[in-house]
């Protein structure tokens, strides 16, 4: 009997991520409708309510996590390609800054415009799940910086947290942070995080 090899083990994983993510959504929709119908019962008492809410907000979050996981895997098996253009970081950052979700928590250190090469919608959400995995706590907020060279620009995150920051590293990272690493990639970037900072590297257009 012949051994697979990592590949394809690698691929195998990669067919298992479509069909495991649409299995999980059937149970998963039964929770949140149920805990959907609840919530609206105006006869429950403030602890079931309360638990209730709970379930509500896990259920979602679990539908964003799936999502995430459905991504990656179309990334990985090639299904899915960013659309490259040349993008003005200035523009990106401006409204990632103007986004209500990011009032007090993203300092922005602006440094002179450059266009670089990215699918702007992939760049934009990477960018976005960057702050909020470094903001993972109220009154935390994030540094955020770039500089560039003749082929490349780089963009870092500094969080203001003395804690350790949210797990970055390949292995121990979010579905969030691990779909914008992927991201990032496939754009034939760099995504590199630990210590006190994320450092996000992009081709200069």
């Amino acid at each position: 009997m012949s051994v697979a090899s990592s590949t394809d083990k690698q691929e195998l994983l990669q067919l298992a991520i479509g069909p495991a993510c649409h299995e999980l959504r059937s149970p998963l929709a039964v929770v949140y409708g149920f805990a959907r119908m609840l919530e609206g019962n105006e006869d429950l008492d403030p602890t079931t309510a309360k638990y209730v809410a709970q379930i509500v907000r896990a259920s979602e979050r679990l539908d964003t996590m799936l999502d995430d996981l459905s991504r990656i895997g179309r990334i990985s098996g090639g299904r899915t390609n960013g659309q490259i253009e040349h993008v003005s970081i200035t523009g990106i950052i401006d409204d990632l800054a103007a986004a209500s979700v990011n009032e007090r928590r993203l300092i922005v250190d602006r440094g002179t415009d450059v266009k670089l090469k990215a699918d702007p919608a992939w760049l934009t959400e990477s960018l976005q799940a960057v702050i909020d995995g470094l903001c993972f706590e109220e009154g935390l907020d994030v540094r955020l910086s770039w500089r560039h060279e003749p082929h490349e620009v780089h963009i870092q995150f500094v969080p203001n947290s003395g804690f350790p920051m949210v797990d970055v590293e390949p292995e121990k990272s979010s579905l969030g942070i691990s779909l914008a690493r992927m991201r990032i990639v496939a754009m034939g970037g760099l995504f590199e995080g630990g210590g006190d900072r994320v450092v996000i590297t992009l081709p200069r257009a």
